[in-house]
């Protein structure tokens, strides 16, 4: 039988917020409105579910989810390592623009977000009858908004207008007539959670909480909103913000961003990140793992490297997202980013160089398959300092967004910029942005909302339209709600 996209996301709101459920506790299937959301500790395990929809395989999954191709393999940033054909298919509408109207990867993009904001929206609906302490309730009510604004974020920009719901949907029936919001109206809300977010979560997370979202977190993501919206003036002053909370920093060196070894509270650069955990169930380390690792270095990892790149048990490659050529031409002689970012080649267990291309930038050499520790940046202090100086040059301010931009550079081993135009500037950062947030979804974002998108990639021989600015809304989201619509061009 069909069902709609909310009794999905009804299924997967219970199955998130009722885990870690033990013997002598209510049976799962019996966990009901009744009986749950009742204490600070019901509300605080759904909210530790909201964030565990990074990982749906909707979204970032395990670390290669449809975020990333839509993100990444979509732009001039990574191709398919793989053969066409097979379970490379899927891969190769990014890269050709030619998508199927049945594309799994983007109705899976689509229902996850949408599992995230159902499981938000029953936070948020039960939280004002909870008999819980205010502090409690103010801080689950602003992570709630603040994922749920994520969230939608990423569902305007890919979409454009979206159904837009902000309380919770009992029935699968009732999702089934809600049309399309225009997407100011999306773009409204996201703003008005964000607002509350920021007034309501705390400044600091300690470490036994890393991955969960402080008011600096909302106050920068609000930063993103109103740059994407052209809303210069007001980004400027919420960046500003965080630049003067002095809460975060770059870390000394670019290669320090990423292992698995730095801690969440020695990374002084991320704002917010999903956060992963390898390692095998049990104490005795009996066979299973715990199934919370990233799976982004494996299937990363330069196609059929196997042990030589991935060491025993850590899988074969996948080559998923391989930088292209141009990419590796992007960074400049002397960029210390390059090497802690890609690498070109490999030494085969024979010895023989493999000349293939492969990101680096999640490598744990002895992660079983699929299980690496290396967290995945949402947030970091260098994108904050990066937009800033772009709203500054919007403003006619480019001498003062200068050293913004070159803080970036001067840590990358290059020489700073100097006497730029606004044009210039422009053409400066979208180039800072490519090469210091490679691989970490921001590529198709930055170039659809600077409308950069299709001069760049045509220029580089790519088939792209300009309907390809929004991404096709699944067919069978519309076989299940007549009030949709498709996307032009689809």
């Amino acid at each position: 039988m069909k069902t709609s996209l909310f009794s999905i996301v009804l299924m997967g709101c219970w199955l998130c917020s009722c885990s870690d459920i033990s013997l002598d506790q209510v049976p799962q299937t019996e966990r009901s409105e009744a009986n749950f959301y009742k204490t600070a500790s019901d509300f605080n395990n759904a909210v530790i579910g909201v964030y565990g929809t990074f990982k749906n395989t909707g979204i970032i999954g395990q670390g290669s989810g449809p975020y990333l191709y839509m993100t990444e393999l979509s732009t001039d940033n990574t191709e398919t390592g793989q053969a066409r054909g097979g379970t490379a298919t899927e891969l190769y509408y990014f890269e050709d623009y030619n998508f199927s109207l049945s594309s799994s990867t983007i109705s899976t993009a689509w229902t996850g977000h949408y599992v995230g904001i159902a499981r938000t929206n029953s936070i948020l609906d039960r939280l004002p009858a909870a008999n819980i302490p205010q502090a409690s309730k103010d801080r689950f009510e602003g992570e709630a908004k603040f994922m749920r604004a994520w969230f939608y974020f990423n569902l305007v920009r890919f979409f454009g207008d979206v159904q837009l719901s902000v309380h919770e949907i009992t029935s699968p029936y009732d999702a089934n007539s809600i049309p399309r919001s225009p997407a100011a109206d999306v773009y409204a809300q996201i703003i008005d959670d964000l607002k509350t977010a920021e007034t309501k979560l705390p400044a600091t997370i300690p470490a036994a909480e890393a991955g969960r979202a402080s008011s600096w977190a909302a106050k920068t993501l609000l930063g993103k909103v109103y740059l994407t919206l052209k809303q210069y003036d007001t980004a400027a002053a919420k960046l500003k913000e965080v630049i003067d909370g002095n809460a975060y920093s770059l870390m000394a060196k670019y290669a320090d961003i990423f292992p698995a070894t730095t801690s969440f509270a020695a990374n002084k650069e991320y704002i917010l990140a999903v956060q992963y955990k390898s390692g095998l169930l049990g104490q005795g380390n009996e066979p299973g793992q715990i199934g919370q690792g990233s799976d982004l270095w494996s299937n990363w990892a330069a196609v059929n490297s196997g042990v030589a790149l991935l060491g025993a048990g850590g899988g074969t490659g996948g080559g998923f997202n391989r930088p292209t050529a141009d990419m590796e031409a992007a960074y400049e002689p002397g960029d210390l980013r390059k090497d802690a970012s890609m690498a070109s080649s490999y030494k085969a267990t024979n010895g023989t160089t493999v000349n293939e291309r492969y990101v680096v930038k999640y490598r744990q050499q002895g992660a079983l398959n699929g299980d690496s520790d290396v967290d995945f940046p949402l947030l970091r202090y260098a994108d904050v300092l990066l937009m800033y100086g772009e709203t500054l040059n919007e403003l006619g301010r480019t001498t003062e967004a200068l050293p913004y931009l070159n803080q970036i550079r001067k840590r990358a081993g290059l020489a700073d910029k100097s006497g730029l135009s606004q044009a210039d500037f422009r053409l400066a950062m979208e180039q800072e942005r490519r090469v210091e947030l490679a691989f970490e979804g921001h590529r198709w974002f930055d170039l659809v909302r600077t409308n950069r998108f299709v001069p760049v990639m045509q220029a580089k021989g790519a088939k792209v339209q300009p309907f390809n600015n929004l991404y096709l809304i699944p067919q069978r989201e519309i076989l299940l709600n007549k009030t949709l619509t498709q996307n032009p061009g689809y």
